[in-house]
């Protein structure tokens, strides 16, 4: 069956809200290489999915892995795949180090959108899902010895979600930080190059690009959408930035305490 028979809900939900280069076609011809990816390569084991709306806006805050987001690419792939109501996920995240136009024209088509709060707000005025990884950089090249240690929230990656009253739900990934490991980064040679980051694994920079940020290991992954945050609905700028800050250290508690249950579940499994 042709991709439009299979997703047909999918593409009837996804064709509004393209401002930003996302692109069906190209969903279309990636499907087999995410399904791959999902299914067979990292073996993604998600629960959750449910908590996630049918519709509306909604902000999705998780843990990230590797210096693209893949966890929001496989929930992509798993809300596009959902068997009731599937919706299509917009990433929001910094893209500006993306120098080679090629990737950076196939993120936007893959539902990349640069992070600006001004981006989110339009998703969410569109009814649009967002996902958001707040540890950035930080967190993507963290040494290997640190994965699952749950770095600092960037807070201002929540606001556009309280200044409009949008639901938040986190999410904790197990595998992805073991899937692209990171021996060390070269903070000053990224400086000298002006990039963000330079993390060493057993691929970047050794393979050719973009080979060397594309390439992983495959290690299962375990992915965990959790209930909805509650949080004091705002009404005045002065509350959005005092409920912003605490927001973002339960955020931090509810993913990390989380990611500890995944990672002792997989212990007890291994024993």
């Amino acid at each position: 069956m042709s991709f439009a028979e299979v997703y047909k809900d999918y593409i009837r939900t996804a064709r509004k809200g393209t401002e930003f280069g996302s692109s069906l076609k190209t969903m279309a011809q990636l499907e087999p290489y995410l399904g791959f990816l999902f299914k067979t390569w990292w073996r993604v084991r998600l629960k959750g999915l449910e908590r996630i709306p049918a519709e509306g806006p909604a902000l999705i805050v998780g843990n990230t892995g590797g210096v693209l987001p893949w966890a929001g690419i496989m929930l992509a792939y798993a809300l596009m795949t959902r068997p009731q109501n599937p919706r299509r996920l917009n990433i929001c995240c910094e893209m500006d180090w993306i120098e080679d136009e090629r990737l950076h024209h196939l993120g936007r088509e893959l539902g990349f959108a640069p992070w600006t709060s001004d981006h989110v707000k339009r998703l969410f005025a569109a009814g649009e899902l967002v996902a958001v990884f707040p540890e950035g950089m930080h967190g993507a090249v963290k040494p290997f010895s640190e994965r699952y240690r749950v770095r600092d929230f960037d807070w201002t990656r929540i606001l556009p979600a309280l200044e409009d009253n949008i639901p938040v739900i986190p999410l904790a990934t197990v595998g992805c930080e073991e899937s692209f490991p990171v021996a060390v980064n070269l903070d000053d040679l990224a400086k000298w190059l002006d990039m963000p980051a330079f993390p060493v694994t057993p691929f970047l920079p050794w393979l050719p690009f973009p080979l060397n940020i594309l390439a992983s290991v495959p290690v299962t992954w375990n992915m965990s959408v959790l209930r909805e945050q509650e949080f004091k609905k705002c009404q005045s700028r002065e509350e959005i930035y005092e409920t912003a800050i605490p927001l973002a250290r339960e955020l931090e508690g509810e993913i990390q305490a989380e990611l500890n249950r995944l990672l002792r579940q997989r212990v007890k499994a291994i024993l």
